[in-house]
């Protein structure tokens, strides 16, 4: 069982771990969450012993292993492949002592004394093989690289989180720390890991901000909050419904608790210059002094609401792609794919790394010309288009309010700030200068500020990234309240299963579309394994 006991962190004036004492059982599944910034990365770093607690201890189960991914890994010039197959330097290395004592037991004199001591050394090195030796490590590695959406052109480039999460995955540790494992990740990848997560033997402890991923790979949710570590022994969405309950029996038991304290002082107040009240007084502020005063409810968790600003009707037809080619050198991306996307829909555009789904979605905003074929956009279709390089394009000389509140409404400008808090920028972060905004903060400005834009069709390419479990669900209830049109690439399994009402499936040059989210395309395509090919899909994505 690994065990910390009084670990407690501060940077600078700030406890972010107070006196932590948490056990977690071996082989537990275990998800942390909580705000940005509550202490879940630091919790992870100082189990792996990659930061010193400034107090308390970590103890590890005898003899276990920890592997730790951090978020950001990149590992200038060392190959993908090479990489990956440093997970076996032990392996490789017990193999060498192996060959070494079995060419000391071929040359010792069987009668000899020095023989039997070369056999004890030959039968401990055979055990210790027995219990971590693996076969054919090459085919494992490109499994698990393959899993992981690396593809043959990869091997030889240098690697970065992917390859650092492949690596560890190899290694299998004891105790594996993962910190957003599922980011860089596409569909395909993640519901690989969930399946290799879910036959690991070790313990895991992760943090994750995808609500589907944490409901399928964890069984305990670790809730890291004030300095403080409270479990819940169940999945994240059951976590959700117990938490709430919990806030609202405080928020209950606090006004409970207030208003009799109220009432309290009311009588004193009233009655304090009355002798004949006088026993009757004293006798209430010593029930006052009595009180053991309950803390104001925590709001952590409550979702914000947020409201799109509405846009004129647009005509049915928004934006259609006739005939549509489009290639990068000697690769053909689309080629004659026919997109027609009406009012209303909300679309979903799926298919792995590298198929063209942002390609697409720079084609229906009209900022990737066509090399072929034609686009048309519909009557009165105001366009809101979000891609990553938007960040770039805000100016650096404004503040996170002033940029935000350049694009604002007049009706929408009393709601910016909770916008900006809803996407993490709240207290002094609004008077940040964007110029000093991380990469991941610009993206999420930038996001806010179309968000403000009346647009009757939104064009959003990963608009999920850089955003926290609580600021997702701000975006999806803001997306399922939308009366426009939608278009959006994302890699949230959860957004994918509750927001799309059609997906459309790219790559091979086509783009087939299917009716329904993402859990209805997925068994759409089983049955299509299982019927003749006359019964696929065609290449078109029209509404019929």
């Amino acid at each position: 069982m690994l065990n910390l006991s009084g670990i407690a962190k501060r940077y600078g004036g700030q406890v972010v771990l107070g006196d932590v004492t948490w056990g977690v059982p071996d082989g537990a599944r275990v998800g942390l969450t909580g705000p940005n910034g509550a202490g879940k990365s630091t919790l992870l770093r100082i189990i792996a012993g990659d930061l010193e607690p400034d107090a308390g201890a970590v103890a590890l189960p005898r003899g276990a292993t920890v592997g730790y991914l951090p978020q950001h890994v990149l590992v200038r010039g060392v190959t993908v492949r090479a990489h990956a197959l440093s997970a076996f330097a032990e392996l490789h290395a017990l193999e060498a002592r192996r060959a070494a004592v079995e060419e000391a037991l071929a040359t010792v004199d069987p009668a000899s004394g020095e023989y039997a001591r070369v056999m004890e050394r030959y039968t401990a090195v055979c055990e210790e093989w027995d219990h971590h030796g693996r076969y054919d490590t090459e085919s494992e590695t490109e499994a698990v690289l393959r899993g992981l959406g690396l593809r043959a052109a990869d091997l030889e480039r240098d690697c970065g989180e992917r390859v650092a999460l492949a690596q560890l995955l190899l290694r299998r540790p004891d105790i594996l720390l993962l910190d957003e494992p599922t980011n860089y990740l596409d569909l395909e990848a993640r519901n690989w890991l969930e399946e290799f997560l879910a036959a690991y033997a070790g313990t895991i402890i992760m943090v994750a901000h995808d609500r589907y991923f944490l409901d399928v790979t964890v069984d305990h949710i670790a809730e890291v909050l004030h300095g403080r570590v409270t479990d819940y022994p169940m999945t994240y969405s059951r976590y959700l419904e117990e938490r709430e309950t919990r806030l609202e029996l405080a928020r209950q038991a606090y006004e409970g608790q207030k208003a009799e304290i109220e009432r309290v002082e009311a009588f004193v107040h009233r009655f304090r210059y009355q002798a004949s009240k006088a026993a009757l007084v004293q006798s209430r502020v010593k029930q006052l002094e009595k009180i053991e005063r309950l803390p104001p409810p925590d709001g952590h968790g409550r979702v914000l609401k947020i409201r799109l600003p509405e846009a004129p009707r647009s005509g049915r037809a928004v934006v259609e792609l006739t005939g549509a080619l489009k290639h990068y050198g000697d690769v053909r991306v689309y080629d004659g794919a026919d997109v027609l996307i009406e009012r209303g829909q909300r679309v979903a555009l799926v298919g792995p790394n590298g198929a063209g789904k942002t390609t697409l979605l720079k084609l229906l905003a009209g900022v990737l010309p066509l090399d072929g074929g034609t686009r048309r956009l519909g009557h009165n279709v105001r366009l809101g288009y979000f891609a990553q390089d938007h960040a770039e394009m805000l100016d650096e000389t404004h503040t996170v309010l002033e940029e935000v509140m350049g694009a604002a409404t007049v009706e929408a400008a009393p709601h910016v700030r909770g916008l900006l808090g809803a996407f993490l920028f709240s207290g002094d972060a609004v008077d940040k200068r964007v110029g000093v905004l991380s990469g991941g903060e610009r993206s999420r400005l930038a996001l806010a500020k179309l968000l403000l834009e009346p647009a009757n069709c939104l064009l959003l390419d990963e608009p999920t990234n850089h955003l926290d479990l609580t600021a997702k669900e701000v975006l999806l209830e803001a997306l399922l309240g939308y009366a426009g049109t939608l278009v959006i690439v994302a890699h949230d399994r959860y957004l994918l299963d509750r927001l799309p009402t059609q997906v459309i499936e790219v790559g091979t040059g086509h783009a087939a579309r299917y009716l329904g989210n993402y859990e209805d395309y997925l068994a759409s395509k089983a049955r299509l394994t299982t019927q003749p090919p006359a019964a696929k899909p065609t290449r078109t994505a029209r509404s019929g």
